[in-house]
């Protein structure tokens, strides 16, 4: 089963403290998946549809317990659906009036977010509910945050964004082909909408999500931060080492003060040694910063041994010419 699935069934199990809830709760599932149909001899049908088998037994509930009428539950088999079963709830002439009306719907006028029914914070959180059961989703956190409503009517999403607006959330509105599209990104918002339906365990589980997450970036990172430090530490372990290397051979150990040359033979003996590695292996243990500087005068030395060798070339060179000119076969 999908998280949007669980959380669908944990929301049809979820029981609310009154029977305004439960009212505004079923105008939300109506509101956003009930259509009125006519029939031969004006008779009216208010029929509700959904994929969902939950939601469906959800709603016949809601019908039969808060208006008292006896609904009529139909399975569907559509193609489109890959075989699996649809469902449809209907309730026919003056009983589907009364429910109409109980939910604040008017026939034949735009939709929007029936103010006497959503008076109270809960009966709005209520609403949102049966909205989300109707019409909504939630993808699996562990692939990424998506909360949407797809809605066939616009002036009904722009009321719905309002009623979410209310929560302090920012739902965004946009176009899918005929449908408009209510959702919100963000792991922070979808939770707070989750604890606003009263989904609290699909609420648990985005955040135990959201941490394991958060874990392995963290590991990741200092994962990479850790190979970074190590090959910079290898570069200049390369480096010093050559940098030695032509010290000692341009003025021999002997003539290097103790200090230098004690860090010399220690960085020739140990290249794969830390800074603070090598500077424990000096007598007397020196800190990191401290063997540092040592490497640092070394290298220095290398650099100036570098920039002599240059001048000494061309000082050559212009001596051998001088004595070219000065040839007379």
């Amino acid at each position: 089963m999908s998280y949007s699935s669980q959380t669908k069934e944990e929301l049809c199990r979820f029981e609310p403290d009154s029977v305004c809830c439960l009212l505004a709760e079923l105008s939300g599932i109506v509101s956003a998946a009930g259509s009125v149909i006519y029939r031969g001899g004006g008779e009216k049908r208010l029929s509700i549809e959904t994929e969902n088998n939950a939601v469906a037994r959800r709603a016949f509930r809601l019908l039969r317990d808060v208006f008292d009428v006896q609904p009529e539950l139909v399975t569907l088999k559509r193609s489109r659906l890959g075989g699996r079963s649809a469902y449809r709830i209907e309730v026919s002439g003056s009983e589907a009036s009364f429910v109409l009306e109980g939910c604040g719907i008017a026939v034949g006028q735009r939709r929007g977010v029936p103010r006497e029914i959503t008076v109270r914070k809960c009966c709005r959180m209520s609403f949102l509910r049966g909205v989300f059961l109707a019409c909504g989703s939630v993808t699996d956190p562990e692939k990424e945050y998506h909360l949407e409503f797809v809605l066939e009517d616009e002036s009904f999403a722009a009321a719905l964004q309002r009623l979410i607006a209310r929560f302090s959330l920012n739902a965004h509105m946009a176009k899918r082909r005929s449908m408009t599209l209510l959702y919100l990104k963000g792991q922070s918002e979808i939770t707070d909408m989750l604890s606003i339906f009263g989904a609290q365990s699909a609420r648990f589980a985005m955040e135990d999500a959201y941490i394991r997450k958060e874990l392995r970036n963290n590991a990741n990172r200092a994962v990479n931060c850790d190979s970074a430090n190590v090959q910079r530490a290898v570069t200049a372990a390369s480096r010093q080492t050559q940098a030695i290397e032509r010290v000692l051979a341009a003025y021999g150990r002997e003539s290097l003060p103790p200090a230098l040359r004690e860090t010399a033979e220690k960085r020739l003996m140990y290249p794969e040694m830390s800074l603070e590695e090598l500077g424990q292996m000096c007598e007397p243990p020196i800190g990191k910063s401290g063997i540092n500087h040592r490497l640092r005068k070394l290298e220095a030395m290398a650099q100036e041994l570098d920039e002599k060798k240059p001048a000494e070339d061309a000082t050559e060179g212009e001596a051998h010419g001088a004595d070219d000119q000065g040839f007379d076969p």
